[in-house]
């Protein structure tokens, strides 16, 4: 069976007023489509529904609907009619209030006046169905969201590049590694032994070389200063050149030997000197107490200032490539290293689970 409600609904979808005998007239606005708000809202074109009280004439519109659903004369519907409106104005009478389905609700007020609220929505119209709202944003907001967007963009770029200094300003520099140049001392004496014999042999060889000429030839340099020798006559000079040759030769010789020898004794004490200097690190093994095994730095310091508070001021923090431990003193045999560390597990709990290591 079609309710009232069902017979005002559809005579709305092509008519704009339906008038109810004995209760008003529903009439259908246009509402054209419109553009703005804060939200910037298109909405499409619509129908809404109002209520008129005063309209009571029957056109017969509402009868001939019910003729045409019952295919019934035109007594019988309004028989009907009357008999569905009857039930309505009895609900609307008891509760004050009654729902035409997709069309709005009846409200009884004082002075038995009838007052409409209408959907929203507005009721249905089939040459705007499918039509509906949607957000177009106008060119001034997209422009205006562009730039605080890049201004958001900047300020953030800009604190990243403020923590990235503050970063590397908080990088502690790593201090540069000392490094030992051990020489053995074989290998020194056996430079200085060859340096000494390159100039030996520079010495003798430079005057044979200049020995080698005319005999008016002069030899010239020698490690000690020449003496005086008076002027012999041309005979006198060629019986004695070869004596005074060999003797300068000889000479020299002596002289070279003494300043060789000199430099080899300068650099033998200069080479103890040096040992004596830089003493040598001891390669013997020993042994330690280990405490604790992959630690990072700051956990470790605080490790050992606790122990140096409690007394134990001998622990030191060691790391080897991506092994790094917390030792404790040096023993020179095991047997040392583990008396100790009974005696130090009797003190302090810190070493219960201390353990021996050979470096």
């Amino acid at each position: 069976m079609i309710t009232l409600a069902k017979h005002i609904e559809l005579l709305l979808l092509d008519h704009d007023c339906v008038i109810v005998p004995g209760l008003g007239g529903f009439i259908a606005n246009h509402v054209d489509a419109n553009y703005g708000g804060e939200e910037e809202l298109f909405q499409p074109p619509y129908r809404t529904i109002g209520f008129n009280q005063q309209l009571q004439v029957n056109d017969g519109l509402l009868v001939q609907s019910y003729m045409m659903a019952y295919d019934t004369s035109y007594p019988f519907a309004n028989l009907q009619m009357e008999q569905d409106l009857e039930k309505m104005l009895h609900e609307l009478e008891m509760t004050g209030e009654y729902t035409l389905e997709n069309i709005g609700t009846l409200k009884k007020g004082i002075n038995q006046n009838i007052t409409f609220v209408s959907p929203e929505s507005g009721v249905l119209t089939p040459a705007l169905y499918g039509l509906h709202s949607y957000n177009i944003k106008s060119l001034s907001s997209v422009v205006k969201a562009k730039e605080i967007e890049q201004k958001l963009q900047i300020a953030a770029a800009t604190m990243r590049i403020v923590d990235d200094g503050e970063k590397e300003e908080k990088k502690v520099p790593k201090k540069p590694k000392d490094v030992v140049i051990r020489l053995n001392r074989r290998w020194i004496d056996f430079g200085i032994s060859v340096a000494a014999a390159a100039v030996l042999l520079f010495c003798f060889s430079y005057p044979a070389m200049n020995n080698v000429g005319h005999e008016t030839d002069t030899v010239v340099a020698t490690c000690t200063p020449m003496p005086k020798v008076p002027i012999k006559s041309k005979e006198q000079a060629s019986s004695t050149k070869p004596a005074t040759k060999v003797a300068e030769n000889k000479e020299k010789k002596e002289t070279l030997e003494q300043n060789v020898s000199e430099v080899k004794e300068e650099s033998e004490v200069k080479t103890v000197n040096e040992e004596k200097v830089q003493p040598v690190a001891s390669e013997a093994s020993h042994f330690s107490i280990v405490l604790a095994s992959y630690v990072s730095q700051s956990n470790a310091e605080t490790f050992i200032n606790k122990l140096a508070k409690a007394g134990y001021r001998e622990g030191r923090y060691v790391k080897n490539g991506k092994v790094s431990r917390i030792l404790y003193a040096d023993y020179a045999t095991e047997a040392d290293a583990q008396k100790a560390l009974q005696t130090l597990r009797k003190e302090n709990a810190e070493f219960a689970e201390a353990w021996i290591l050979e470096l």
